[in-house]
Order: C-alpha cells, then sequence, then structure tokens
C-alpha cells in the first residue's frame, strides 16, 4: 500500500476534527455571505465577529486588530 505524503501545507491543511464540526453547520445551513444584507448573511456575520473575538482572546489583541483573508497568488 502506498503512502501519501504531503508537502503543501501552505495552501491547505487537513482541518482538525473539531474544526470541522464547529464549521458544519456553515457548510451546510447557515452558509450566506456575511456581508450580504439578507438574514441567512447576518447569520454568517454574527459567526465570524464571534470567531474574531474568541481569536483575539487566545492572543491577547483587540478583536478589530484581526483579518480574515483568503485565496493566494498563483505564480507560474
Amino acid at each position: 500500500m502506498r503512502q501519501t505524503i504531503y508537502f503543501d501545507h501552505a495552501a491547505t491543511t487537513r482541518p482538525f476534527p473539531e474544526v470541522l464540526e464547529a464549521m458544519l453547520p456553515y457548510y451546510s445551513a447557515s452558509f450566506g455571505n456575511p456581508s450580504s444584507a439578507y438574514e441567512l448573511g447576518e447569520e454568517s456575520k454574527q459567526a465570524v465577529e464571534q470567531a474574531r473575538k474568541m481569536i483575539a482572546a487566545t492572543l491577547s489583541v483587540e478583536p478589530e486588530t484581526i483579518y480574515f483573508t483568503s485565496g493566494g497568488n498563483r505564480v507560474r
């Protein structure tokens, strides 16, 4: 049996099981755009803000200093 060794953790990493469990509601039910004005988006926005506060508390910083980004540049 061949074993896969993954070296591209800078691109993506398998989440811990507890992270996946915490995120499942947002992958299936509360998946709205947090920047939108509709209710589904507002639920997502509240979750993002709660995550921001939790991370800030863990790092002993103000929530306003936590930024979430996505994507990356593809260099050829």
